[in-house]
């Protein structure tokens, strides 16, 4: 058994480590920039594994749920995510219609779960919490804004778990989120902002890395053969980042304006607290419902510190955000009409934090909704699980500002996810 487990923890180790190499995808459009698609069984499911947590995936969404799970275990997966939405933008009396450029994103996810003796369990997590992906043409009208943003992340977590009894197990770990950011947009060097020219744009991007902790918890409980409760939080982190920003300058424009500088960002990440009742009225139907909130509400703003000063004249930059706090919910059935054949459905109502008037082209959404649908095959001590989630958005109008958003209109937004996952039981 101990070789067993040396052998998985390594396997995992190596999955989560090729998992964090800038480019593996790990990002996409989300309500927020969170990301909720953790394994193609949660995915099928509308994410309600928060009171079942009977899969390794349990790692994600609640933690205490591992002491279900008997031996040593392992899953691994990925979803393709491809989210497509029009933007108009109106200027000077001219409306020009925009669509974001086709790109399909690649979150992974791998868990390890290992019953140490009757009462404890080992779990170790790598999987994706927060991401985002847009990108426009390079002279699209809301350059000045943006107009390619990438923000990955790649979490590593392990948890303990412990058994009380057959009503209530407990669980804790350290997360440590390892993030990305790459983003480009246009500076106009003379300030007007015009978007009909290009001749005096200065391409700008800033690249940051960093690592933050932070940890989680959990409980799952379960007062009778037929209903379980679970409950989980992951705190907030702060997050700081390094790198740099460089200038591509037009041989019209004066270059000393524009300096390439050393730089740090920071950032704040929510609280989230995770919820979720699961009822199985037959031994072979289960139905959970859950919520989780986010404390996006810390995400007040996004600080750049430059090492040189900027073409504005200042080395410190803050953008405000004042987000808010928001609700997801989500409903989950899974049904198997044979023993190792299960069939999943979900629905998924997810707000966006995002205040009127603090909206941008980095994240250009709205409040979601999900449909979702899955199957689930078991074969002996090997387990494979498919998703397909299908994503709107509702449509939103933003009025202009001075920092390059226009008076613009979103719509037809919408996002299809494939997800696929295998486990394995030793």
């Amino acid at each position: 058994m101990r070789t067993k487990f040396t052998v998985c923890l390594s396997i995992l180790l190596i999955l989560a480590g090729l998992a964090v190499i800038p480019g593996m995808g790990s990002k996409a459009e989300a309500a927020g920039f969170a990301l909720y698609e953790w394994g193609a069984r949660g995915n099928a499911l509308g994410g309600s594994l928060i009171a079942r947590a009977d899969d390794p995936s349990a790692l994600a969404w609640n933690p205490a749920g591992i002491t279900q799970l008997e031996g040593t275990q392992m899953q691994m997966g990925v979803a393709v995510i491809t989210p497509k939405t029009d933007i108009t933008t109106s200027f000077g009396g001219t409306s020009t219609k925009t669509s974001m450029v086709n790109n399909a994103y690649f979150p992974a996810n791998v868990y390890m779960t290992h019953q140490i003796n009757e009462n404890l369990w080992f779990g170790l997590a790598g999987f994706t919490r927060f991401g985002l992906g847009t990108e426009y043409n390079e002279d699209w009208a809301g350059r000045y804004s943006s107009y390619n943003t990438s923000i990955e992340s790649y979490s590593l977590n392990p948890n303990l778990a412990y058994k009380f009894n057959k009503y209530i197990s407990i669980a804790g770990g350290l997360e440590l989120m390892k993030v990305r950011a790459d983003l480009r947009k246009k500076l106009d060097s003379t300030g007007v902002k015009d978007p009909t020219t290009t001749s005096t744009d200065v391409d700008q991007r800033i690249i940051v890395n960093g690592m933050t902790p932070g940890f989680n918890v959990g409980v799952r409980i379960t007062p009778t053969e037929k209903w379980s409760v679970g409950l989980s939080y992951r705190s907030k982190m702060n997050h700081k980042a390094s790198g740099s920003a460089s200038y591509n300058v037009p041989a019209s424009v004066t270059s000393a304006l524009f300096n390439d500088s050393e730089i740090s960002m920071a950032m704040k990440t929510p609280n989230m607290v995770f919820f979720g009742v699961a009822y199985e009225p037959l031994d072979n139907l289960s139905l959970e419902v859950d919520a989780i909130w986010s404390q996006w509400s810390d995400y007040s703003e996004l600080t750049y510190y430059f090492d040189k000063a900027t073409a504005i004249g200042t080395k410190d930059v803050t953008v405000m955000k004042k987000w808010q706090d928001v609700w997801r919910f989500q409903v989950g059935l899974e049904y198997l009409p044979i023993e190792d054949l299960a069939l999943r459905v979900g629905y998924v109502y997810d707000q966006s934090p995002i205040r009127k008037g603090y909206e941008d082209y980095m994240l250009p959404t709205n409040d979601r909704q999900i449909i979702s649908t899955g199957l689930g095959w078991t074969y002996d001590s090997f387990t494979v699980d498919v998703s397909y989630m299908y994503l709107w958005m509702k449509d939103r109008t933003i009025k202009a500002r001075t920092d390059g958003v226009l008076d613009t209109k979103i719509d037809n937004s919408r996002t299809h996810i494939v997800g696929v996952s295998m486990g394995f039981k030793f």
